[in-house]
């Protein structure tokens, strides 16, 4: 799909020069989509891309788009109903808000439910992402490069090769965050976007959750993510990989939703599904996934089962457990940041290094308490795998990645990051323990 090239010169006009509407507020929705677009940085022209897409479509009786821009260069806050072929200035803010406070994401979703409500609400994040971890951003040099910019939307290439830079840049940062602004050098962290959505529910929508909370982002789908967002959206939808930045298929996405009678579920496997059929004969590492928040507590459980019977197996045979949890580790699945992996592929290798240490027909161990425990541990993990299928309710990878299953986890190979620790899955589970255990000496 070609960007039109004349629509995007109008759509930056439009935005320097648009005369300020005053609508009144509209008749209930199916739904009501706001795409929260921080743009000061250099995704820019990618946000005018999407937007245009956005437009072909448009804006109907059972749909409304609605766009928060943030511009580089240029004060204020931009607020459009996206129409069909135009943009609709709604309001414009003087407010010198940089995009990356709580109060800028509440007063968005306030905004957006109150002048254009609906029945059901999505919420997307466009911007850099990269994971749970948080920054600590001096201005020296760019925190980020994560979203891959490219020219050429049919890249075709290796993807060590496509990610090697990425990886250097993030390898030297070891922090993470979402809704960079470059120019301000600040951005969201996770204690104020999990404060940000439970003001949204409890607030805004009324002690209802956000129906769809996506991210159009790098590295957001990890359990940790999932976790801190459970209480206040009902599905997450989200990248465990790097996306070009091209960013999510919107002609397809919103077509779909203009049709009206789209439930949460089905939007959130729709989004992924457009995803695979958008990148699949692009590029071999696409990820997204749809996860059903209601039973990321189920797999937040299971992590503490397997790491108490990890610490129960441990005191039988310490140094073999440690060596066999390395060896997991290090032939799970990971990412463009080599300290993020994919949860269930961790979760079957240590169940493979348990059985080929303990259960082949050369073992001599004998200790069948140690045996009992391991096995209960090889359960643990094989229930584990079962509820990380059972929480993403769709996923698609390409390739390269085909084996992955839609959640990620932090799981660093030296040293943990000092934010880490400030997450909630940090602060309520027992996984750093396990972290802590793999990288004794």
């Amino acid at each position: 799909m070609k960007t039109n090239k004349c629509f995007q010169k109008i759509l930056f006009k439009f935005f320097l020069f648009s005369i300020l509407i005053t609508n009144p507020i509209s008749a209930t929705a199916e739904w009501t989509t706001l795409v929260f677009i921080q743009a000061r940085n250099n995704l820019n022209k990618f946000a005018s891309k999407n937007i245009n897409d956005m437009a072909m479509v448009g804006s109907n009786k059972n749909l409304n788009i609605l766009v928060q821009l943030y511009q580089p260069n240029n004060r204020g806050v931009w607020r459009y109903k996206i129409n069909k072929n135009k943009l609709e200035l709604d309001s414009f803010l003087k407010s010198n808000t940089d995009g990356t406070n709580t109060s800028d994401l509440v007063g968005a979703m306030k905004w957006a439910t109150s002048k254009y409500p609906a029945k059901k609400y999505s919420l997307v994040l466009w911007n850099h992402g990269v994971g749970i971890l948080d920054p600590n951003w001096n201005g020296s040099h760019r925190i980020f490069s994560s979203k891959l910019i490219t020219d050429d939307q049919n890249l075709q290439t290796e993807y060590l090769k496509t990610t090697n830079e990425n990886k250097m840049e993030q390898e030297k940062m070891h922090h993470r965050g979402i809704l960079f602004n470059e120019q301000s050098k600040t951005y969201m962290n996770n204690q104020q976007l999990v404060e940000a959505l439970k003001q949204i529910k409890n607030n805004v929508l009324k002690n209802k959750k956000i129906d769809i909370f996506g991210m159009d982002a790098c590295l957001m789908a990890m359990l940790e993510v999932g976790y801190q967002s459970r209480n206040y959206a009902k599905y997450m939808v989200a990248s465990q990989e790097v996306e070009l930045a091209y960013g999510w298929p919107y002609i397809q996405i919103m077509n779909q939703l203009s049709l009206g009678n789209m439930s949460p579920i089905k939007l959130a496997e729709s989004i992924v599904l457009f995803y695979r059929q958008y990148y699949k004969n692009k590029i071999p590492f696409f990820t997204q996934s749809a996860v059903n928040l209601e039973n990321i507590i189920h797999v937040k459980n299971n992590v503490d089962q397997v790491v108490a019977l990890v610490n129960n197996c441990k005191k039988q045979d310490k140094n073999a457990i440690k060596n066999l949890i390395k060896n997991a580790r290090k032939h799970s699945i990971q990412f463009s940041t080599k300290f993020y992996v994919d949860l269930h592929s961790f979760y079957f290798q240590l169940s493979q290094q348990l059985k080929q240490h303990y259960f082949n027909k050369n073992s001599k161990q004998k200790n069948h308490f140690l045996l009992k425990n391991v096995s209960n541990l090889k359960k643990a993990l094989k229930i584990g795998m079962k509820l990380i299928e059972n929480a993403v309710i769709a996923s698609t990878a390409g390739k390269k990645l085909k084996s992955v299953k839609g959640i990620s986890i932090y799981f660093p190979l030296k040293g943990i990051d000092k934010s880490y620790y400030k997450t909630e899955f940090a602060q309520n589970s027992l996984w750093v323990d396990l972290l802590k255990f793999s990288q004794e000496k």
